[in-house]
This record gives structure tokens, C-alpha cells and sequence, in this order.
């Protein structure tokens, strides 16, 4: 699904720093969604695969999610977790 939404430009900048990361570790980002969640501690970012069966739990074999945790106010990365 396609959908257009406005956001401000520190969450836009987390997506920004989400996508490179994602390119950077080779994932064809056609294949996940990004899920964005504005946590106390920071954004919390995962690349999720697409075409998940619903109530699945963790990655699909072959199609690895990195999870981020993106500081709000520098964009800087502060964690990394890859789910295989």
C-alpha cells in the first residue's frame, strides 16, 4: 500500500538515516515495509518483510530485519540489531 503522510522533519530524517542503513546492509527494500514507532528513548525503526504470514514472529528465511534505534534530536544511530 502506497500512502502519502506528512511528517515533521526529525522523523523525516530518521527515515532518511533507516533508508541508508537498509540499502547499506543490501536489502531490496521492495520486499519490507518500515514500521516507525516514537519511543521515549528514541525512534525505534524496522525494516519488516512485506509478505510476512500475518501473526508471524521474526524474520523470514532469507529476508534478514534490521531494527534501529534512532536518536530524535542528531539523527545518530544508537543501536543496531539484525533479526535472521
Amino acid at each position: 500500500m502506497n500512502e502519502i503522510i506528512e511528517v515533521d522533519g526529525l522523523v523525516a530524517q530518521a527515515i532518511a538515516v533507516a533508508w541508508e542503513d537498509g540499502r547499506s546492509y543490501g536489502l531490496r527494500l521492495e520486499n519490507y515495509k518500515l514500521v516507525l514507532v516514537d519511543a521515549s528513548d528514541g525512534y525505534r525503526v524496522t525494516w519488516e518483510a512485506s509478505n510476512k504470514p500475518q501473526g508471524h514472529r521474526g524474520a523470514l528465511p532469507g529476508l534478514a530485519e534490521p531494527q534501529l534505534l534512532i536518536d530524535k534530536f542528531s539523527g545518530r544511530v544508537l543501536q543496531k540489531h539484525l533479526s535472521r
